[in-house]
């Protein structure tokens, strides 16, 4: 009986210590400084980067979007790519919080019913997408986004179907563009309004390229067909494609 006991107290020992060592690999990987890509270090460490987008990177998820974001958005910068910013698929605005912070000298257009899938867009959709209604992504309104953004009048809402509600953009010229929009025919009349207004060097970043969103695959392999730049895999948690326009020679 006294063995067993010892034996129990070892295990359990040798087990919590297997968790300690767990716990502490998935913090260094998620919050830790060594995960950081050594450009925002460097910028960070100069004071470069303003104190709210280091608690947005902190409180977001998905480092290798947040971080793909920033570098695309450098290099526009850098680059001296002219444009306006967009995104197609706002819900909440938790993206767009993010983008703005990292460029707010530019115009946002935000893109989206703030009222859920409309049921046309819902037909024909197959793979996590068919198990859509009207009623997801509901749940928000484009003035509660508005407060939840902040920042300042770059900010502008289209509220209502894409692409009826990007009238009177037809001049636009983009720099960066995100689409979420998780169904086939918003992604394919998004990849049509945006990709001929991209500005050469501009980038086009499409969030669920993966066997889950059958729809967004279909519009995408479709649309790269036709077009004389590369998909770029993006290493995401949910698999982010680009299209970085080509720059004319």
């Amino acid at each position: 009986m006294k063995m067993n006991t010892v034996y129990l107290i070892v295990q359990l020992a040798f087990l919590a210590v297997i968790m300690v060592f767990l716990v502490r690999y998935v913090w260094g990987i998620l919050f830790g400084k060594s995960y950081y890509p050594v450009a925002w270090q460097d910028k960070a460490g100069h004071g470069e980067i303003i104190p709210k987008l280091i608690r947005l990177e902190k409180k977001y998820p998905d480092k290798v979007r947040f971080f793909n974001f920033w570098f695309q958005l450098e290099r526009i910068k850098k680059e001296d790519i002219p444009g306006s910013l967009a995104e197609l698929g706002v819900y909440k605005g938790q993206t767009a919080r993010i983008i703005h912070t990292m460029e707010p000298s530019r115009p946002f257009h935000l893109f989206d019913t703030f009222e859920g899938f409309p049921g046309k867009d819902l037909a024909g959709e197959s793979g996590d997408a068919a198990t859509y209604t009207t009623e997801h992504f509901s749940d928000t309104t484009a003035e509660k986004v508005r407060r939840y953004i902040g920042g300042n009048r770059n900010v502008i809402i289209h509220k209502g179907y894409f692409p009826e509600s990007a009238a009177g953009l037809e001049n636009e010229t983009y720099a960066f563009v995100t689409m979420d929009a998780d169904l086939y025919k918003p992604t394919k009349e998004g990849l049509a309004y945006f990709y001929p207004r991209l500005a050469p060097g501009g980038v086009i970043i499409i969030h669920d390229y993966d066997v889950k969103w059958e729809g967004i695959i279909r519009a995408l392999d479709e649309f790269a067909a036709t077009i004389p730049e590369s998909i770029i895999p993006v290493a995401d948690r949910d698999c982010s494609v680009m299209i970085i326009k080509n720059k004319k020679t």
